[in-house]
């Protein structure tokens, strides 16, 4: 793995960071393979986007900092598929929760090695049901903030039968998966949750609904039982692309035509680098 903090070589940070204190700042986990970045104008979105929303805007200047560095220093180090990891908290500074007036942010880069997800795309997965809950909050929705605290407490419920585990939130409608976005077909139908309240609006959902043009796609408030009655489920997130589900808490479902055909499409356009 290499890292760099704040443009330099380097794998340390200080004690005193509030990333590290409060988890005050956010992250994105992009796929990036020898020529180009995946998806990569979606993720510097929504990192700008949750930056803005924590009240610490990167400047044009900072940005087309990052920008560039990501392609004349991070690009030419990539030989095969990985990921690249991107964190930006608000450095150091304040009196306890009260961030600082003067925001001097830490901006950490990685390059890892790319999980094979290539057995689970090819033959499914098995999802449970979490027993932790996601909170609903409007202002910190959709973005990928570093307080990930629920995912991590739902991972260690998660048993080796199954490879996720879907998460709801107080009122047991339907939200995520611990990791990935939700989908599901019925008749034809296109269905995911809506995240206005809580969880990740996903890169990799947001390319699923913006290029289908043969389906009609439903994003509301679900159940369960929603879920249960469907044709097809698969989940997906930036690394994985779509993964079929074929088990979800013992109820066994097909790798079905639309999930196959899906898998096709999106994977013609990642191969292409569609950004």
């Amino acid at each position: 793995m290499t890292w760099f903090v704040n443009y330099r070589l380097d794998n340390f940070i200080s004690v005193a960071d509030r990333g590290l204190a409060y988890g005050d700042g956010v992250f994105e986990t992009i796929r990036v393979f020898p020529l180009y970045f995946l998806h990569i104008e979606d993720h510097l979105a929504r990192l700008y986007r949750g930056l803005s929303k924590l009240a610490m805007p990167l400047t044009l200047e900072q940005k087309h900092n990052l920008y560039a560095f990501l392609y004349s220093d991070v690009l030419p180090l990539i030989h095969e598929e990985s990921v690249v990891k991107i964190i930006v908290s608000r450095g150091e500074g304040g009196r306890g929760y009260l961030a600082p007036k003067q925001c001097i942010h830490s901006i950490i880069i990685g390059i890892l090695p790319a999980p094979n997800y290539q057995p689970q795309r090819d033959k499914g997965i098995s999802l449970s049901v979490s027993p932790v809950t996601i909170s609903s909050n409007r202002y910190l929705a959709g973005i990928k903030h570093l307080n990930r605290l629920e995912n991590v407490v739902a991972k260690q419920f998660l048993t080796l039968d199954d490879f996720e585990s879907i998460m709801m939130n107080d009122k047991q409608q339907l939200v995520e998966c611990i990791q990935s976005n939700l989908f599901w077909c019925k008749q034809g139908v296109l269905y995911t949750p809506s995240l206005a309240l809580s969880g990740v609006q996903g890169t990799y959902r947001k390319a699923i609904i913006a290029n289908q043009f043969n389906y009609m796609i439903q994003i509301g408030h679900f159940e369960l039982g929603d879920l249960m009655s469907a044709d097809e489920v698969f989940i997906t997130n930036s690394l994985m692309g779509i993964v079929p589900v074929i088990r979800v808490s013992g109820e066994s479902f097909p790798i079905g035509f639309h999930t196959r055909k899906l898998q096709t499409l999106m994977q013609a356009k990642d191969m292409h680098g569609v950004q």
